[in-house]
């Protein structure tokens, strides 16, 4: 299998990862492209589980390590372990073969990543990141060197997105 584009979302809480992921998401589509998302959960605790009388999570609750269910074209998998890295979670996220991971959080991985900023005071912090494709951020925003992309500039952002694709940024 070729490689795949990974591409991550970056900043703090509020600064509209979210948002940009889910209008990427739709760029990409607009563009052809199939996308994978995978986001890191930073609110502590396990992630919500789909309604209790379902079979899969029944299963689950019930001990098994893993449960898997199918319907309709699309797989739900639930699966316990300790901890799972990126890269591990970007290899099942290439089981369905996207042109694109599109990735939620995970600041410190090394791949292009756009750069989120609530205000200037955040670039002191994120500034240090590797891979910073982009920074955008709501307001004027003025950082030395550096443009900073307006967060609510779709056209630009998408634009930007649709180099980035074609290897042009």
């Amino acid at each position: 299998m070729d490689a795949v584009k990974v591409l991550q979302v970056v900043g703090f809480k509020d600064s509209g990862k979210t948002t940009l992921v889910l209008k990427l998401l739709q760029a990409a589509g607009r563009l052809g492209k199939s996308v994978a998302v995978i986001k890191h959960h930073g609110h502590g605790g396990p992630l919500g589980m789909p309604p209790a009388e379902t079979d899969s999570t029944r299963f689950f609750e019930a001990g098994a390590e893993s449960s898997v269910a199918f319907g309709d074209g699309v797989i739900q998998l639930h699966m316990r372990k300790p901890s799972a890295g990126l890269e591990e979670l970007i290899a099942l996220a290439r089981n369905s073969q996207p042109d694109l991971v599109l990735v939620e959080g995970y600041k410190d991985a090394k791949y292009d990543k756009i750069v989120l900023l609530r205000s200037g005071k955040d670039w002191l912090e994120l500034q240090k990141l590797e891979g910073i494709a982009l920074v955008a951020g709501q307001g004027t925003i003025r950082l030395d060197g550096r443009t900073v992309v307006e967060r609510n500039d779709t056209g630009q952002l998408e634009s930007w997105f649709a180099d980035w694709l074609k290897g042009d940024t």
